[in-house]
């Protein structure tokens, strides 16, 4: 019986980047990965999804993470693929923590995740919640909120955030590539940094909700009007119009953005509905190198001159006796090839006084019985099976043992016969 032909199974791809994204020209754009590490769960897992759907366009969001990959399979990688930041998430029995790190030279930023919402969670709040997949074909607009401070680990910190996003060009700019942006904020007082993620959309104001379903080409119920006039005019059919946009939210528009109505030169209004997901961290720790390094910055430990002096001491006679180990190291490897080229050197002398003429083999076998059996030896050393003239001595000796004994067998035999 024929098989039936099997229905090839749809994968899903990411949203391309468009080729129209409003980016600078001369910087490549970053690249990002969001991986987890250890035993995590189910819920730090959901919430990798999520900061990958910030990330979107540029990263990658399946990526499968093995449990035996380690920092250094990342470095491998992130050089030849263009990756340049790594968002990293583990678990322990008391706190979720995220590292921020760029590749390949650092810095690493630690973050302790106080709480954090998910996507799912944020939609099933909303009344009308955003979806699809236009919205994530462009990078998200970066927006840093209260990151003024002159402390060098608040510059470190909206360093890091900046350069996760890529750069827009003002003057290039297209105001349809902007469907969503991220506000990151951080409250002084709490110590403490809010990451949210809002959905772009513009409506145009004043207009009526009868003129805006025609608009969205949605067919009114006319039933109770003789007129569309009456329709337009809202003769009986509800309020004249949805609660106003604030006027600080409204703005003329200098390009044509997505959505019918929103034409250049003409007022709307800028409306955020929330994507999620919500995270909210605080800084624990800044460390110089990719995920080691000097600590540079701490949260709860403060040192003084001195101690940070004899830190760095320590570490310069550890470092020492590292580059020292590494010579002795090198200088027992050479010793040992040294060594294992004399010994080869040896073994090649030795065999070529073995493989001597013939006669001078047949000698030495007929010297020493316990002597290594030559064709053996032969066979050995060559791969085949000797010639005949090779070694004639040991064959004469086996056909005289066998002709020696093949007579008394004979003779034996023929006295039994004749005693019978």
């Amino acid at each position: 019986m024929a098989k039936g032909r099997r229905k090839k199974k749809k994968v899903l791809t990411s949203a391309k980047p468009r080729s129209g994204a409003s980016l600078d020209e001369g910087a490549r754009p970053p690249q990002a990965i969001v991986v987890s590490r250890g035993e995590v769960g189910h819920n730090v897992l959901r919430l990798v999804m999520d900061l990958r759907r910030i990330m979107e366009p540029f990263t990658a969001p399946k990526l499968k993470v093995r449990k035996n990959n380690v920092i250094k399979d990342y470095v491998a990688v992130a050089g030849p693929l263009g990756i340049t930041h790594m968002l990293m998430l583990t678990k322990t029995e008391e706190h979720t923590n995220l590292r921020m790190a760029r590749f390949p030279r650092g810095p690493t930023l630690f973050f302790q995740v106080n709480e954090y919402s998910f996507m799912k969670d944020i939609a099933t709040v909303l009344r009308r919640p955003k979806s699809g997949a236009a919205q994530f074909q462009t990078p998200a607009l970066l927006i840093l909120n209260n990151f003024s401070g002159d402390a060098p680990h608040m510059k470190v910190m909206a360093s890091m955030f900046q350069n996760m996003f890529p750069a827009i060009n003002i003057q290039k700019l297209k105001l349809a590539d902007i469907r969503r942006c991220v506000l990151i904020t951080y409250d002084s007082e709490k110590q403490l940094v809010y990451i949210r993620h809002f959905h772009v959309q513009a409506v145009p104001v004043g207009m009526s909700r009868q003129v805006k379903r025609l608009l969205k080409l949605q067919l009114p119920n006319l039933s109770t009007c003789s007129d569309i006039s009456d329709y337009l005019l809202n003769g009986g059919l509800g309020s004249e119009s949805e609660a106003e946009d604030p006027a600080d939210t409204q703005v003329t528009l200098p390009q044509n953005v997505p959505g019918r109505g929103n034409l250049k030169q003409q007022r709307s209004a800028v409306r955020l509905t929330e994507l999620g997901p919500r995270v909210s961290m605080q800084l624990m720790r800044i460390e110089d190198g990719f995920c080691d390094g000097e600590v540079i910055y701490h949260s709860y430990i403060k040192k003084t001159k001195k101690e940070v002096k004899t830190m760095q001491a320590e570490k310069k006679a550890r470092e020492e006796l590292r580059v020292h180990r590494r010579r002795e190291q090198e200088k027992n490897v050479k010793l040992k090839a040294k060594k294992r080229e004399e010994h080869k050197k040896k073994c090649r002398d030795g065999l070529k006084k073995k493989m001597m003429p013939a006669d001078a083999v047949n000698e030495r076998s007929h010297a020493s019985e316990d002597s290594e059996d030559d064709a053996d030896y032969y066979r050995k050393e060559v791969g085949e099976d000797p010639d005949a003239e090779l070694f004639p001595s040991r064959k004469r000796r086996r056909r005289e043992t066998t002709s020696t004994k093949a007579p008394a067998a004979k003779r034996t035999s023929r006295a039994h016969r004749q005693k019978r």
